[in-house]
């Protein structure tokens, strides 16, 4: 049941574009190397402090200075200590938040909301790789729940 209850939560960190007010807070995190592909990035939640059945609006702004044709997103996340991840093809989740593949240069402005289907303390770490396998940004995003 937790990995069902991780999918749901890390796959629909993508699932649907909304707009929300933004709140920089202290639960995210940026990971990512200074060769990473995607610059200036800055990733904003609508709450760190989440109750259970809530919608969670995640906000990723980069600017990108060559496109980007495919790739994987990998997720690794604990609950309460507990382990996951998963990965999936990078077109298929920024699809989800209205940026189709190819990510062409310039800015990019995503935003992904979905319902908090967990109790307790969530961290995520997000990866994303290009197909050659260079790193075009990582965040690591944490939430605690009653």
């Amino acid at each position: 049941m937790i990995p069902a209850l991780f999918f749901l939560f890390i796959t629909s960190c993508y699932a649907y574009p909304t707009t929300v007010p933004n709140h920089t807070l202290s639960g995210t995190t940026v990971c990512s190397s200074a060769s990473a592909l995607a610059k200036n990035l800055i990733v904003t939640l609508s709450t760190d402090t989440p109750t259970k059945g809530e919608n969670v609006s995640t906000i990723f702004d980069f600017d990108l200075d060559v496109p980007i044709t495919g790739g994987t997103a990998y997720y690794s996340a604990t609950l309460n200590g507990f382990p996951y991840s998963s990965r999936a093809p990078l077109c298929d989740e920024t699809l989800k938040s209205g940026d189709p593949c190819p990510l062409l240069v310039g800015h990019h402005h995503q935003v992904s909301t979905s319902e908090n289907t967990v109790s307790g303390k969530l961290v995520v770490k997000i990866t994303w790789n290009d197909p050659s396998g260079a790193e075009i940004l990582c965040t690591q995003i944490t939430t605690k729940t009653a």
